[in-house]
This record gives structure tokens, C-alpha cells and sequence, in this order.
């Protein structure tokens, strides 16, 4: 497995990597500029420290609070559902705005345990419950075996494969992880997470909008994210310290330097969510995949009821469905079986292999 993860990702190297560094030092300049004067323009009032931790709170009647250590770092997670059922890996979005936990996805995750599916619902490292770590702890080959050892401990093979669902960042992560270990992947579901090859295209979180050179920087970028700096769309996240964002900027600054090696597309069926106007986004990803589902939502986020529908809707309702509508006996059988494949080239986008 270790030597797969070595042929897939590709670090960024040579003069391509001069390239980078140059541009993040250089446009990284333009940018600390442009929000001093933004600061300034607005005339900045700093924001009274705040010494006690930001604590979320978690619904313990959803799952069961779990502690683990993975490669010698813990990790925490909930679990719902029986644990002999299928796994259904969650891997959240960082920095955790605490939305997960709301009356929407808690039904997602009731209905997953009541169809048999064992859902452990991951924090990120720096979240949560989690350890934190620095920039090449949080590089992507060490993320894939962190997240692989872990499915590895919850019982996964490729025998018994898993489901893994991620948002954001974590969507960014479930990408790395499907393309290094798609043995131990059955289908995979991205919610506003672009492939990492279009990482400098398209960004891989909001908060990286207009700043991705910048938050290649150290220190600033926390303090200037935690005071609300950086970004200019409505609302903010639950994490409101520099070092909540530590984490979350990690993974991103890992991501810069790493890419899936060109040509490669993951064999799990994708279902791949975006916002309405995020469809070219998406269109580029899914040349990734050798199939995948695209939905594009007014909301893409945990708290949407169109976004929770069109994942229960991937994960349970097509199953069920097929189940129920294959008719008996031999003729009957093979009409299933063209229905069922008529069924899977209409709901998927089957798109033409890359060239390397």
C-alpha cells in the first residue's frame, strides 16, 4: 500500500516548486498590503483576547464518543450505528463551525444507522477532539496513512470496503484518500471540495478565496482569519482563536505542494455536490472519476435539506430501489440487469478516459 501512495501523489518539485515559492512570497506581499489597507480603511479594533477554549458542543444521543491512536497521534470520533454494518466514514470540514451536529444531519446519520451502516463521524487534526499537528504532519501522504490506518482499525479491507463522505476540507482529504487506497473505498461522496489537481484553479475551502499564496505564509494567516479578516461573506465560523485555524491551514498549506499523479481516476462511483454556480467546478473534477454523480445545491452545507436528501438519496435510496424492483426467476433477472445498467448510465456521467 505504502509503495501505491508513493506512485500516486506527486510532489510539486524542480522549477515548478521555484515557481510556487516565488509566487506565494511575492503575491503573499500583495495580499498582507491589500488587508492592512482594508484594516486600516475600516479603521481595525482588535478583538478582546478570549483565554478560555472555544468549546462545541456534541449531542451525545446521536453516537457514542470514541478516542483512538492512530501512528501514535489520537484521534476523536462518534459512532452510530451497529458496528458490524458497513462503514461510513465522515470527515468533517475544519475549521468545525458546529453545524454537523444540527437537527438535518443528525437524521442523515440516524437513517444510515438504521439501514446497518456504522458511522464514525471523524474529527480532523486540530479539531475538535483531535490532536493538532504542523504543516508536514498534515501533508497529504501522511493524512492517507493516518486515515487508512484508521479504517484499517475500524475493521475496513477490501473485502469490506467502506463509504467515506467529506466536507470541505475533509472532502479535499477524501480525494488523496480514494485515489491512494481505492481498494478499501466502495463509493465516495465530495461536498464543495474540488479535485486537488484544480487546487490553484479552484480553491479548496471559502476562506482560501483570494488569499491561497498568502495563507502559504506563517502566523498571520490565523490571526487575520480568527479576526475575521479574510474573508467577506456573510456569517463565521464557530472557531474564533488562531490556533483553531492552525489545523485547517495545515492540510491546505500541504495540499499546495501535492497532486494526484495525471491520468489516475478513482474506480468508486462519486457523487460530487457543489453550490449552483460551482457547475464548471465540478464538471473539471468529475474527469477524475470513472463514475460520478453531479448535484448541484443552493446550500452546500450539513444544515441544507436539499444536500441531506441528495445524499441519502445516493447512499440508500438507489440501493433500496434496485433491490425492490428486480423481479424473480431467470427472464426476469436479466431484464433486471438491463434495467439496473439503463438505471446507472442515466444517473451517472461516464466520461472518457484522460490522457496521461
Amino acid at each position: 500500500m505504502g509503495a501505491r501512495n508513493l506512485k500516486v501523489l506527486q510532489v510539486i518539485s524542480g522549477w515548478q516548486a521555484v515557481e510556487l515559492i516565488l509566487t506565494c512570497v511575492f503575491v503573499g506581499i500583495w495580499q498582507i498590503i491589500e488587508i492592512s489597507v482594508k484594516r486600516l480603511w475600516k479603521g481595525h479594533r482588535r478583538k478582546i483576547e478570549d483565554t478560555s477554549p472555544v468549546e462545541l458542543t456534541i449531542d451525545s444521543s446521536i453516537g457514542t464518543h470514541c478516542y483512538i491512536k492512530v501512528m501514535g497521534v489520537k484521534y476523536h470520533y462518534v459512532e452510530t450505528g451497529p458496528r458490524t454494518g458497513q462503514k461510513v466514514l465522515i470527515l468533517k470540514d475544519a475549521p468545525d463551525s458546529g453545524n454537523l451536529w444540527g437537527p438535518n444531519w443528525a437524521s442523515v446519520v440516524r437513517r444510515l444507522a438504521e439501514t446497518d451502516h456504522h458511522v464514525v463521524t471523524l474529527d480532523l487534526r486540530g479539531t475538535g477532539g483531535s490532536e493538532g499537528g504542523s504543516r508536514s504532519d498534515l501533508a497529504p501522504p501522511r493524512a492517507v496513512e493516518e486515515l487508512s490506518a484508521l479504517l484499517k482499525a475500524l475493521g475496513v479491507s477490501e473485502n469490506r470496503q467502506a463509504v467515506v463522505i467529506g466536507f470541505g476540507v475533509g472532502g479535499m482529504l477524501a480525494w488523496y484518500l480514494v485515489h491512494s487506497r481505492g481498494p478499501l473505498i466502495s463509493k465516495f461522496a465530495v461536498i464543495n471540495a474540488p479535485h486537488p489537481n484544480l487546487y490553484w484553479q479552484y480553491p479548496p475551502a471559502p476562506f482560501c478565496h483570494r488569499a491561497l499564496q498568502f495563507i502559504q505564509w506563517p502566523h498571520f494567516p490565523e490571526r487575520w482569519l480568527a479576526e475575521g479578516e479574510m474573508y467577506d461573506r456573510e456569517g463565521s465560523w464557530a472557531s474564533s482563536r488562531a490556533c483553531d485555524w492552525t489545523g485547517a491551514l495545515n492540510y491546505v498549506r500541504g495540499a499546495a505542494w501535492w497532486k494526484i499523479k495525471p491520468g489516475l481516476r478513482t474506480s468508486a462511483p462519486a457523487l460530487l455536490v457543489g453550490h449552483k454556480d460551482s457547475a464548471g467546478q465540478l464538471v473539471a473534477s468529475a474527469q477524475y472519476c470513472t463514475a460520478s454523480t453531479l448535484r448541484l445545491v443552493t446550500k452546500p452545507d450539513p444544515s441544507s435539506k436539499e444536500l441531506t436528501g441528495v445524499l441519502l438519496d445516493f447512499l440508500i435510496a438507489k440501493e433500496k430501489l434496485l433491490e425492490e424492483q428486480v423481479p424473480r426467476g431467470l427472464m426476469g433477472r436479466v431484464f433486471g440487469a438491463v434495467a439496473d445498467r439503463g438505471r446507472e448510465l442515466t444517473a451517472r456521467l461516464v466520461l472518457p478516459p484522460m490522457q496521461a
